[in-house]
């Protein structure tokens, strides 16, 4: 399947199979890719919480009511934080991941890597949007994290419909300097998922409409 075709049969999924769980294999797939996901400056600058089990019925304290059988149903649950402030050991890990993998060959591109993303981010610090610039790669990784699910053929949804307080709470992001993004389910569709393309088809915009040219 191409990525055309990835972005044209994956829809959001509205009832899970509760019976259908997962592999740790299939998973691991997931997270592989979206450990490659891109973000600015290469910071990276987010967390992936993945909950089965008590971690996730206790998450369900934070999840709204309209959410919450699909969210019961869901073999997985993965909390997607976003730094809330600079997190100097992170970055650190961050550059000796990329001296180790050979990104950095010398001492120089070492200096001006390090200098080249504590300056972005203490530009969205004196800008006041530091928060939104890390959540905003969080969606990015979110992105990858649904497309690489379907691509294996395991159904998602993005969970907004939650009480943003909660979870901060309930997963003890303002004690880590995080904060939560989104929350993403992952399972497989039941039988009867009233989402299906066949019941909802996919509708969007045409590119007429959502492009402009500028010569």
């Amino acid at each position: 399947m191409n990525f055309k075709e990835l972005m044209e049969t994956r829809y959001t999924t509205k009832h899970y199979d509760a019976t259908r769980k997962v592999d740790d294999q299939t998973l691991r797939a997931i997270l592989e890719a979206v450990r490659l996901t891109p973000t600015s400056v290469n910071s990276q600058p987010y967390h992936f919480y993945v909950l089965t089990g008590e971690a996730k019925q206790k998450l369900r304290d934070g999840i709204k009511d309209f959410n919450q059988k699909r969210y019961d149903a869901a073999s997985h649950a993965i909390v997607i934080s976003c730094k809330t402030k600079i997190d100097e050991e992170h970055l650190k890990a961050v550059l000796e991941a990329e001296i180790k993998d050979g990104r950095l060959p010398n001492e120089d591109l070492v200096a001006a890597q390090d200098k080249s993303r504590h300056f972005f981010s203490n530009l969205h610090i004196e800008n006041g949007d530091f928060e939104a610039w890390t959540c905003k790669q969080a969606y990015i990784a979110f992105a990858t994290l649904v497309y690489a699910a379907h691509d294996v053929g395991v159904d998602s949804t993005a969970l907004e419909g939650i009480d943003y307080d909660k979870v901060n709470e309930i997963m003890g992001f303002k004690d880590k300097g995080e904060a939560c993004a989104l929350v993403v389910s992952l399972g497989y569709r039941a039988q009867d998922d009233s989402n299906t393309l066949d019941k909802r088809p996919k509708s969007r915009l045409s590119v007429e409409q959502l492009v402009s040219f500028i010569d």
